[in-house]
Protein backbone atom coordinates (compact mmCIF):
# COMPACT_ATOMS: atom_id res chain seq x y z
CA UNK A 1 0.00 0.00 0.00
CA UNK A 2 1.08 3.42 -0.96
CA UNK A 3 1.21 5.99 1.99
CA UNK A 4 -1.75 7.99 1.28
CA UNK A 5 -1.42 11.41 1.11
CA UNK A 6 -2.37 14.18 3.43
CA UNK A 7 -6.02 15.31 2.39
CA UNK A 8 -7.46 19.30 2.21
CA UNK A 9 -9.85 19.71 5.22
CA UNK A 10 -13.22 19.36 3.23
CA UNK A 11 -14.31 21.47 0.86
CA UNK A 12 -17.58 22.23 2.36
CA UNK A 13 -15.71 23.00 5.69
CA UNK A 14 -13.27 25.48 4.04
CA UNK A 15 -15.69 27.84 2.43
CA UNK A 16 -17.69 28.13 5.60
CA UNK A 17 -14.14 29.19 7.58
CA UNK A 18 -13.63 31.78 4.84
CA UNK A 19 -17.05 32.65 4.15
CA UNK A 20 -17.19 33.47 8.66
CA UNK A 21 -14.17 35.24 8.41
CA UNK A 22 -15.02 37.67 5.66
CA UNK A 23 -18.64 38.01 7.90
CA UNK A 24 -16.80 38.99 10.64
CA UNK A 25 -14.25 41.40 8.94
CA UNK A 26 -17.63 42.80 7.36
CA UNK A 27 -19.11 43.22 10.29
CA UNK A 28 -16.13 44.92 12.47
CA UNK A 29 -15.84 47.50 8.85
CA UNK A 30 -19.55 48.05 9.52
CA UNK A 31 -19.29 48.25 13.03
CA UNK A 32 -16.08 50.49 12.56
CA UNK A 33 -18.26 52.98 9.93
CA UNK A 34 -21.36 53.00 11.88
CA UNK A 35 -19.74 53.91 14.95
CA UNK A 36 -20.47 57.79 16.50
CA UNK A 37 -17.80 59.92 16.94
CA UNK A 38 -18.23 62.90 19.04
CA UNK A 39 -19.12 64.97 16.12
CA UNK A 40 -21.37 62.97 14.75
CA UNK A 41 -25.42 63.58 15.78
CA UNK A 42 -27.42 60.89 16.92
CA UNK A 43 -29.92 60.32 14.20
CA UNK A 44 -26.98 60.83 11.13
CA UNK A 45 -26.69 57.08 9.56
CA UNK A 46 -30.58 56.95 10.10
CA UNK A 47 -31.21 60.62 7.83
CA UNK A 48 -28.49 59.09 5.21
CA UNK A 49 -29.78 55.62 5.23
CA UNK A 50 -33.24 57.59 4.15
CA UNK A 51 -32.11 60.04 1.44
CA UNK A 52 -30.85 56.87 -0.68
CA UNK A 53 -27.07 56.56 0.37
CA UNK A 54 -25.02 53.50 0.83
CA UNK A 55 -24.27 52.66 4.79
CA UNK A 56 -20.56 53.13 3.91
CA UNK A 57 -20.90 56.55 2.50
CA UNK A 58 -23.35 57.05 5.23
CA UNK A 59 -21.07 58.20 7.81
CA UNK A 60 -18.71 60.47 5.72
CA UNK A 61 -21.61 62.15 4.29
CA UNK A 62 -23.45 62.79 7.25
CA UNK A 63 -20.65 63.95 9.44
CA UNK A 64 -20.09 67.22 9.85
CA UNK A 65 -16.38 68.09 10.30
CA UNK A 66 -15.54 71.35 12.65
CA UNK A 67 -14.27 73.26 10.10
CA UNK A 68 -17.52 73.18 8.26
CA UNK A 69 -18.98 73.91 12.03
CA UNK A 70 -16.22 76.69 11.67
CA UNK A 71 -17.24 77.71 8.50
CA UNK A 72 -20.95 78.07 9.42
CA UNK A 73 -19.71 80.33 12.08
CA UNK A 74 -16.97 82.39 10.41
CA UNK A 75 -18.89 82.46 6.88
CA UNK A 76 -21.97 84.68 7.28
CA UNK A 77 -19.64 86.68 9.80
CA UNK A 78 -19.11 86.39 13.35
CA UNK A 79 -22.60 86.55 15.50
CA UNK A 80 -22.73 89.11 17.99
CA UNK A 81 -23.55 86.86 20.92
CA UNK A 82 -20.89 84.68 20.32
CA UNK A 83 -18.08 85.29 22.84
CA UNK A 84 -14.74 84.25 23.36
CA UNK A 85 -15.80 81.15 25.49
CA UNK A 86 -17.83 79.66 22.98
CA UNK A 87 -15.22 79.71 20.96
CA UNK A 88 -12.96 78.04 23.60
CA UNK A 89 -15.74 75.56 24.30
CA UNK A 90 -15.67 75.03 20.24
CA UNK A 91 -11.95 74.25 19.77
CA UNK A 92 -11.95 71.91 22.68
CA UNK A 93 -14.82 70.07 20.84
CA UNK A 94 -12.59 69.85 17.47
CA UNK A 95 -10.01 68.65 19.16
CA UNK A 96 -11.52 65.74 21.26
CA UNK A 97 -13.40 65.00 17.38
CA UNK A 98 -9.67 64.96 16.31
CA UNK A 99 -8.20 62.81 18.99
CA UNK A 100 -11.16 60.24 18.32
CA UNK A 101 -11.02 60.07 14.55
CA UNK A 102 -7.67 59.76 14.41
CA UNK A 103 -7.86 56.62 16.82
CA UNK A 104 -10.80 55.29 14.99
CA UNK A 105 -8.43 55.34 11.85
CA UNK A 106 -5.20 54.03 13.17
CA UNK A 107 -7.59 50.76 14.33
CA UNK A 108 -9.24 50.86 11.51
CA UNK A 109 -6.01 50.29 9.33
CA UNK A 110 -4.69 47.48 12.00
CA UNK A 111 -7.96 45.52 10.94
CA UNK A 112 -7.48 45.95 7.26
CA UNK A 113 -3.85 45.16 7.63
CA UNK A 114 -4.99 41.86 9.73
CA UNK A 115 -6.98 41.00 7.31
CA UNK A 116 -4.76 41.38 4.12
CA UNK A 117 -1.71 38.97 6.14
CA UNK A 118 -4.51 36.33 7.10
CA UNK A 119 -5.55 36.41 3.63
CA UNK A 120 -1.74 36.06 2.02
CA UNK A 121 -1.13 32.84 4.35
CA UNK A 122 -4.45 31.35 3.36
CA UNK A 123 -3.73 32.04 0.23
CA UNK A 124 0.16 30.22 0.69
CA UNK A 125 -1.15 27.31 2.18
CA UNK A 126 -3.91 26.76 -0.14
CA UNK A 127 -0.83 27.23 -3.07
CA UNK A 128 0.89 24.82 -1.20
CA UNK A 129 -1.78 21.96 -0.81
CA UNK A 130 -2.58 22.43 -4.73
CA UNK A 131 1.35 21.67 -5.33
CA UNK A 132 1.05 19.04 -3.20
CA UNK A 133 -1.55 17.26 -4.77
CA UNK A 134 -0.24 18.17 -8.05
CA UNK A 135 2.75 16.03 -6.77
CA UNK A 136 0.89 12.89 -5.82
CA UNK A 137 -1.33 12.92 -8.33
CA UNK A 138 1.59 13.24 -10.85
CA UNK A 139 3.27 10.03 -9.19
CA UNK A 140 -0.44 8.16 -9.00
CA UNK A 141 -0.21 8.28 -12.97
CA UNK A 142 3.76 6.96 -13.37
CA UNK A 143 2.90 4.01 -11.23
CA UNK A 144 -0.25 3.60 -12.81
CA UNK A 145 1.48 3.77 -16.23
CA UNK A 146 3.85 0.45 -15.28
CA UNK A 147 2.38 -2.89 -15.79
CA UNK A 148 1.77 -4.70 -12.95
CA UNK A 149 1.88 -8.57 -12.85
CA UNK A 150 -1.53 -10.77 -12.21
CA UNK A 151 -2.64 -11.40 -8.67
CA UNK A 152 -5.52 -13.88 -8.04
CA UNK A 153 -8.30 -11.38 -7.53
CA UNK A 154 -8.70 -11.62 -3.76
CA UNK A 155 -11.33 -8.22 -3.53
CA UNK A 156 -10.97 -5.43 -5.33
CA UNK A 157 -7.44 -5.32 -7.39
CA UNK A 158 -5.33 -2.34 -7.61
CA UNK A 159 -6.13 -1.22 -11.05
CA UNK A 160 -9.61 -0.38 -9.41
CA UNK A 161 -8.48 0.91 -6.13
CA UNK A 162 -5.96 3.57 -8.23
CA UNK A 163 -8.89 4.29 -10.40
CA UNK A 164 -10.82 5.21 -7.23
CA UNK A 165 -7.88 7.01 -5.66
CA UNK A 166 -7.52 9.20 -9.32
CA UNK A 167 -11.09 9.97 -9.34
CA UNK A 168 -10.91 10.89 -5.84
CA UNK A 169 -7.97 13.45 -6.76
CA UNK A 170 -9.91 14.57 -9.30
CA UNK A 171 -12.40 15.68 -7.02
CA UNK A 172 -10.53 16.86 -5.01
CA UNK A 173 -8.30 19.20 -7.27
CA UNK A 174 -11.61 20.07 -9.12
CA UNK A 175 -13.13 21.32 -5.46
CA UNK A 176 -9.86 22.81 -4.69
CA UNK A 177 -10.15 24.55 -8.43
CA UNK A 178 -13.49 25.97 -7.17
CA UNK A 179 -12.08 26.94 -3.77
CA UNK A 180 -9.29 28.85 -5.62
CA UNK A 181 -11.40 30.41 -7.86
CA UNK A 182 -13.70 31.17 -4.78
CA UNK A 183 -10.44 32.66 -3.04
CA UNK A 184 -9.51 34.64 -6.18
CA UNK A 185 -12.64 36.64 -5.80
CA UNK A 186 -12.62 37.02 -2.33
CA UNK A 187 -9.25 37.87 -2.91
CA UNK A 188 -9.94 40.56 -5.35
CA UNK A 189 -12.89 41.24 -3.60
CA UNK A 190 -11.14 42.21 -0.76
CA UNK A 191 -8.46 44.29 -2.70
CA UNK A 192 -11.47 46.55 -4.15
CA UNK A 193 -12.94 46.93 -0.20
CA UNK A 194 -9.15 47.62 0.76
CA UNK A 195 -8.58 50.41 -2.05
CA UNK A 196 -12.11 51.68 -1.35
CA UNK A 197 -10.30 52.00 1.81
CA UNK A 198 -7.48 53.25 1.36
CA UNK A 199 -9.62 56.07 -0.36
CA UNK A 200 -11.81 56.42 2.34
CA UNK A 201 -8.71 56.96 4.74
CA UNK A 202 -6.90 59.08 2.45
CA UNK A 203 -10.52 61.90 1.92
CA UNK A 204 -10.34 61.64 6.18
CA UNK A 205 -6.68 62.09 6.03
CA UNK A 206 -7.26 64.81 3.76
CA UNK A 207 -10.38 66.20 5.77
CA UNK A 208 -8.52 66.18 9.07
CA UNK A 209 -5.68 67.74 7.55
CA UNK A 210 -8.47 70.47 6.42
CA UNK A 211 -9.70 70.50 10.00
CA UNK A 212 -6.16 71.15 11.31
CA UNK A 213 -5.74 73.82 9.03
CA UNK A 214 -9.46 75.67 10.22
CA UNK A 215 -8.27 74.54 13.80
CA UNK A 216 -5.12 76.45 13.21
CA UNK A 217 -6.55 79.63 11.48
CA UNK A 218 -9.06 79.71 14.89
CA UNK A 219 -6.66 79.49 16.54
CA UNK A 220 -4.75 82.61 14.92
CA UNK A 221 -8.06 84.32 14.83
CA UNK A 222 -8.83 83.61 18.79
CA UNK A 223 -5.25 85.04 19.08
CA UNK A 224 -5.95 87.79 17.04
CA UNK A 225 -9.10 88.39 18.75
CA UNK A 226 -7.53 88.35 22.10
CA UNK A 227 -4.63 90.23 21.40
CA UNK A 228 -7.62 92.68 19.66
CA UNK A 229 -9.32 92.29 22.98
CA UNK A 230 -6.01 93.02 25.10
CA UNK A 231 -5.35 96.28 23.36
CA UNK A 232 -8.92 98.06 23.51
CA UNK A 233 -8.45 97.03 27.04
CA UNK A 234 -5.51 98.96 27.68
CA UNK A 235 -6.53 101.42 25.16
CA UNK A 236 -9.62 101.90 27.64
CA UNK A 237 -7.64 101.90 30.68
CA UNK A 238 -5.50 104.65 28.49
CA UNK A 239 -8.31 106.66 27.49
CA UNK A 240 -9.71 106.28 31.32
CA UNK A 241 -6.50 107.57 32.68
CA UNK A 242 -6.06 110.36 30.20
CA UNK A 243 -9.88 111.09 30.95
CA UNK A 244 -9.63 113.92 33.23
CA UNK A 245 -6.31 115.77 31.74
CA UNK A 246 -8.40 116.03 28.70
CA UNK A 247 -11.33 117.72 30.51
CA UNK A 248 -8.68 119.86 31.66
CA UNK A 249 -6.92 120.46 28.29
CA UNK A 250 -10.88 121.00 26.48
CA UNK A 251 -12.14 123.36 28.94
CA UNK A 252 -8.76 125.14 28.81
CA UNK A 253 -8.98 125.42 24.71
CA UNK A 254 -12.33 126.56 24.65
CA UNK A 255 -11.35 129.42 27.08
CA UNK A 256 -8.40 130.35 24.47
CA UNK A 257 -10.99 129.61 21.51
CA UNK A 258 -13.75 132.16 23.43
CA UNK A 259 -10.75 134.61 24.03
CA UNK A 260 -9.66 134.33 20.16
CA UNK A 261 -13.17 134.90 19.02
CA UNK A 262 -13.67 137.59 21.40
CA UNK A 263 -10.36 139.29 19.85
CA UNK A 264 -11.12 138.62 16.29
CA UNK A 265 -14.51 140.14 16.72
CA UNK A 266 -12.98 143.39 18.32
CA UNK A 267 -10.18 143.38 15.89
CA UNK A 268 -13.00 143.10 13.09
CA UNK A 269 -15.14 146.17 14.60
CA UNK A 270 -11.73 147.72 14.29
CA UNK A 271 -11.14 147.41 11.16
CA UNK A 272 -14.58 148.19 10.23
CA UNK A 273 -14.20 151.43 12.00
CA UNK A 274 -11.18 151.76 10.04
CA UNK A 275 -12.44 150.68 6.70
CA UNK A 276 -15.44 153.19 7.38
CA UNK A 277 -13.24 156.40 8.19
CA UNK A 278 -11.21 155.70 4.97
CA UNK A 279 -14.32 155.59 2.93
CA UNK A 280 -15.30 159.15 4.71
CA UNK A 281 -11.79 160.03 3.89
CA UNK A 282 -11.99 158.85 0.35
CA UNK A 283 -15.58 160.35 -0.05
CA UNK A 284 -14.38 163.75 1.50
CA UNK A 285 -11.39 163.75 -0.53
CA UNK A 286 -13.17 162.89 -4.08
CA UNK A 287 -16.05 165.89 -2.93
CA UNK A 288 -12.86 168.26 -2.63
CA UNK A 289 -11.73 167.09 -5.60
CA UNK A 290 -14.76 167.58 -7.39
CA UNK A 291 -14.87 170.85 -5.99
CA UNK A 292 -11.69 172.23 -7.01
CA UNK A 293 -12.26 170.55 -10.03
CA UNK A 294 -15.39 172.87 -10.51
CA UNK A 295 -13.38 175.84 -9.65
CA UNK A 296 -10.68 175.16 -11.64
CA UNK A 297 -13.07 174.52 -14.55
CA UNK A 298 -14.63 177.92 -13.74
CA UNK A 299 -11.33 179.84 -13.57
CA UNK A 300 -10.55 178.37 -16.64
CA UNK A 301 -13.61 179.77 -18.02
CA UNK A 302 -13.00 182.77 -16.55
CA UNK A 303 -9.62 182.99 -17.61
CA UNK A 304 -11.32 182.05 -21.27
CA UNK A 305 -13.52 184.89 -21.04
CA UNK A 306 -10.89 187.27 -20.59
CA UNK A 307 -8.63 186.19 -23.56
CA UNK A 308 -11.58 186.46 -25.73
CA UNK A 309 -12.34 190.08 -24.12
CA UNK A 310 -9.05 191.14 -24.65
CA UNK A 311 -9.09 190.04 -28.30
CA UNK A 312 -11.95 191.87 -28.90
CA UNK A 313 -10.38 194.89 -27.34
CA UNK A 314 -7.23 194.25 -29.09
CA UNK A 315 -9.89 194.28 -32.32
CA UNK A 316 -11.33 197.66 -31.27
CA UNK A 317 -8.44 199.38 -30.44
CA UNK A 318 -6.43 198.06 -34.00
CA UNK A 319 -10.44 199.18 -35.52
CA UNK A 320 -9.69 203.06 -33.36
CA UNK A 321 -6.59 203.45 -34.64
CA UNK A 322 -7.81 202.87 -37.91
CA UNK A 323 -10.41 205.20 -37.51
CA UNK A 324 -7.90 207.84 -35.85
CA UNK A 325 -5.67 207.33 -38.70
CA UNK A 326 -8.46 207.68 -41.45
CA UNK A 327 -9.96 210.48 -39.16
CA UNK A 328 -6.31 212.14 -39.45
CA UNK A 329 -6.22 211.50 -43.00
CA UNK A 330 -9.21 213.22 -43.71
CA UNK A 331 -8.76 216.23 -41.11
CA UNK A 332 -5.32 216.76 -43.21
CA UNK A 333 -6.87 216.35 -46.41
CA UNK A 334 -8.97 219.15 -48.01
CA UNK A 335 -12.67 218.46 -47.66
CA UNK A 336 -14.48 217.25 -50.69
CA UNK A 337 -17.83 217.37 -49.82
CA UNK A 338 -20.50 216.79 -47.41
CA UNK A 339 -21.27 213.15 -48.76
CA UNK A 340 -18.09 211.87 -47.65
CA UNK A 341 -18.90 213.44 -44.15
CA UNK A 342 -22.28 211.62 -44.17
CA UNK A 343 -20.51 208.20 -44.93
CA UNK A 344 -18.33 208.92 -42.32
CA UNK A 345 -20.81 209.93 -39.97
CA UNK A 346 -22.52 206.77 -40.99
CA UNK A 347 -19.14 204.25 -40.49
CA UNK A 348 -18.97 205.90 -37.41
CA UNK A 349 -22.56 205.49 -35.96
CA UNK A 350 -21.55 201.79 -36.97
CA UNK A 351 -19.25 201.68 -35.15
CA UNK A 352 -20.91 203.46 -31.95
CA UNK A 353 -23.67 200.60 -32.25
CA UNK A 354 -21.11 197.63 -31.59
CA UNK A 355 -19.45 199.45 -28.97
CA UNK A 356 -22.79 199.86 -27.68
CA UNK A 357 -23.39 196.48 -28.28
CA UNK A 358 -20.30 195.55 -26.18
CA UNK A 359 -20.89 197.97 -23.25
CA UNK A 360 -24.62 195.95 -22.97
CA UNK A 361 -22.38 192.62 -22.74
CA UNK A 362 -19.33 194.12 -19.91
CA UNK A 363 -22.41 196.30 -17.95
CA UNK A 364 -22.03 193.70 -15.04
CA UNK A 365 -18.15 195.44 -14.87
CA UNK A 366 -18.96 198.77 -16.10
CA UNK A 367 -19.39 200.05 -12.88
CA UNK A 368 -16.05 199.59 -11.27
CA UNK A 369 -14.49 202.16 -13.81
CA UNK A 370 -17.55 204.31 -13.61
CA UNK A 371 -15.03 207.05 -11.23
CA UNK A 372 -12.64 206.94 -13.71
CA UNK A 373 -15.36 207.42 -16.42
CA UNK A 374 -16.86 210.29 -14.36
CA UNK A 375 -14.00 212.30 -13.54
CA UNK A 376 -13.68 212.68 -17.58
CA UNK A 377 -16.87 213.25 -18.45
CA UNK A 378 -17.78 216.90 -18.51
CA UNK A 379 -19.94 218.21 -15.69
CA UNK A 380 -23.38 218.77 -17.05
CA UNK A 381 -24.18 222.92 -17.84
CA UNK A 382 -20.45 223.59 -18.27
CA UNK A 383 -19.21 225.49 -21.35
CA UNK A 384 -17.08 222.87 -22.75
CA UNK A 385 -15.66 223.10 -26.31
CA UNK A 386 -16.55 220.36 -28.65
CA UNK A 387 -13.05 219.74 -29.74
CA UNK A 388 -11.86 219.59 -26.16
CA UNK A 389 -14.47 217.64 -24.88
CA UNK A 390 -13.36 214.89 -27.78
CA UNK A 391 -9.89 215.45 -27.03
CA UNK A 392 -10.01 214.90 -23.61
CA UNK A 393 -12.27 212.54 -23.88
CA UNK A 394 -9.92 210.76 -26.04
CA UNK A 395 -6.15 210.99 -23.93
CA UNK A 396 -4.86 213.76 -26.14
CA UNK A 397 -4.49 217.51 -26.20
CA UNK A 398 -4.71 219.82 -28.96
CA UNK A 399 -1.13 221.08 -28.09
CA UNK A 400 0.25 216.93 -28.68
CA UNK A 401 -1.92 217.52 -32.26
CA UNK A 402 -1.14 221.16 -33.34
CA UNK A 403 -1.97 219.73 -36.97
CA UNK A 404 -5.56 219.55 -35.68
CA UNK A 405 -6.44 221.79 -32.94
CA UNK A 406 -7.80 224.56 -34.91
CA UNK A 407 -9.93 222.13 -37.24
CA UNK A 408 -11.26 220.48 -34.33
CA UNK A 409 -12.44 223.21 -32.93
CA UNK A 410 -13.59 224.33 -35.82
CA UNK A 411 -14.86 221.83 -37.51
CA UNK A 412 -18.71 222.67 -36.26
CA UNK A 413 -21.70 220.77 -36.52
CA UNK A 414 -20.08 218.30 -39.54
CA UNK A 415 -17.70 216.56 -37.99
CA UNK A 416 -19.14 216.42 -34.46
CA UNK A 417 -21.30 213.59 -34.65
CA UNK A 418 -18.06 211.35 -35.85
CA UNK A 419 -16.15 212.45 -33.24
CA UNK A 420 -18.08 212.11 -30.83
CA UNK A 421 -18.85 208.41 -31.67
CA UNK A 422 -15.08 207.99 -31.77
CA UNK A 423 -14.53 209.64 -28.29
CA UNK A 424 -17.29 207.56 -27.04
CA UNK A 425 -16.17 203.90 -27.89
CA UNK A 426 -12.45 205.09 -26.70
CA UNK A 427 -14.04 206.03 -23.56
CA UNK A 428 -15.80 202.32 -23.55
CA UNK A 429 -12.15 200.72 -24.40
CA UNK A 430 -10.74 202.22 -21.51
CA UNK A 431 -13.23 201.39 -19.04
CA UNK A 432 -12.89 197.53 -19.86
CA UNK A 433 -9.23 197.90 -19.88
CA UNK A 434 -9.71 199.56 -16.08
CA UNK A 435 -11.60 196.69 -15.33
CA UNK A 436 -9.86 194.37 -16.52
CA UNK A 437 -6.41 195.17 -14.08
CA UNK A 438 -8.81 195.50 -11.06
CA UNK A 439 -10.24 192.09 -11.48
Amino acid sequence: MWPQPRLPPHPAMSEKTQQGKLAAAKKKLKAYWQRKSPGIPAGANRKKKVNGSSPDTATSGGYHSPGDSATGIYGEGRASSTTLQDLESQYQELAVALDSSSAIISQLTENINSLVRTSKEEKKHEIHLVQKLGRSLFKLKNQTAEPLAPEPPAGPSKVEQLQDETNHLRKELESVGRQLQAEVENNQMLSLLNRRQEERLREQEERLHEQEERLHEQEERLCEQEERLREQEERLLCEQEKLPGQERLLEEVEKLLEQERRQEEQERLLERERLLDEVEELLEQERLRQQDERLWQQETLRELERLRELERLRELERMLELGWEALYEQRAEPRSGFEELNNENKSTLQLEQQVKELEKSGGAEEPRGSESAAAARPVPGAPVPQGAWMCGQAGWTPQEHPGLSGEAVGTGEAAGGAEEAACHSFRAAENRELNITII
